[in-house]
């Protein structure tokens, strides 16, 4: 896909894809259920590698897997989450050491970074002492998780969506009981959690976890991300100019400055003056992609 869309085949958004999340047998993005049977939210795909692997050496042979497959980014589960049956988002998953070794070989291709999935303090505080570029979630963070994303310069990544999304889910009987249980549990902590990195001077970049909500709503964040303290300016900044950096794509997007590509959005409404409505797909008049009218509403 991310090549059709390159080629101009098919429309599409700029993509930097991890292939396969990683994963110890039983953690989050483990795909066995209480029966025995196995639902994968990501089913496999030919060529895909599986993302389970434990141990310093399994885990290195699947990183290098994962490259062969494509992967611009790796992405690993540091923690347990939500939506997955036997674990939860404070346990914590693959040691320092693991977890050191993937960032050591993807380092090897040409600087690829590792993200991660860490919702859990003591799986989010591994992920950045091993070298990780990037948290997602962050539901449980403590005062040195926060401290420590301060000392490495670590973007977080807050998807205060998410939860909030398997409960919607839930509310019209799309969710396992495992799921809405633990995501209640989280809803609190999250904004907390998010609220005092933000407050302490984290660098956060807008991120949905789209998928576990329909595409298309994933502007909802931005109206949460000001729910906990971040101006309507900073919300915007954060989907734009920090999402860049935290890609590695400054050079590229994120501002609006001669040399860069022409991705941009017009909007019907002042989003200064009210967050909110940009959630609304209406309220999105024109999409411009490297120079291009992809998507025009002004008619409407």
């Amino acid at each position: 896909m991310k090549h059709a869309v390159e080629q101009g085949l098919v429309p599409g958004p700029r993509m930097k894809i991890s292939i396969t999340v990683l994963t110890i047998t039983g953690g989050h993005a483990d795909g066995w259920m209480l029966s025995g049977n196995e639902f994968n939210l990501f089913p496999a795909y030919p060529g895909n590698p599986d993302g389970r692997c434990d141990g310093v050496e399994d885990v290195r042979k699947k990183v290098r897997e994962v490259l062969r497959a494509g992967a611009e980014v790796i992405k690993v589960c540091s923690t347990g989450g939500v939506l997955s049956p036997r674990d939860h988002p404070e346990f914590t998953q693959f040691s320092e050491e693991e977890l050191r070794v993937m960032v050591q070989e993807a380092a090897f291709r040409r600087g690829v970074k590792v993200m991660a999935h860490a919702q859990g303090a003591e799986g989010v505080k591994n992920a950045i002492r091993a070298g990780i570029y990037s948290i997602e979630h962050g539901i449980f963070l403590d005062h040195e998780a926060i401290e420590l994303m301060l000392k490495h310069d670590t973007f977080l990544v807050p998807t205060l969506l998410a939860p909030l999304a398997v409960l919607e889910a839930g509310e019209a009987g799309g969710m396992p009981e495992y799921a809405i249980r633990k995501a209640r549990e989280t809803i609190e902590s999250h904004s907390d959690s998010i609220g005092r990195a933000y407050k302490a001077g984290v660098k956060i970049a807008m991120g949905t976890d789209a998928g576990v909500m329909p595409h298309g709503t994933n502007l909802r964040e931005l109206g949460l991300m000001c729910n906990i303290g971040m101006t309507p300016m900073e919300a915007i900044v954060a989907t734009t100019k920090t999402a860049a950096e935290c890609l590695g794509w400054q050079d590229r997007v994120g501002t609006v400055q001669a040399g860069k590509l022409a991705d941009l959005v017009i909007v019907k409404t002042n989003p200064l003056a009210d967050i909110r409505s940009l959630e609304k797909p209406e309220n999105i008049a024109v999409v411009v992609k490297d120079g291009k009218i992809v998507k025009d509403r002004r008619g409407n």
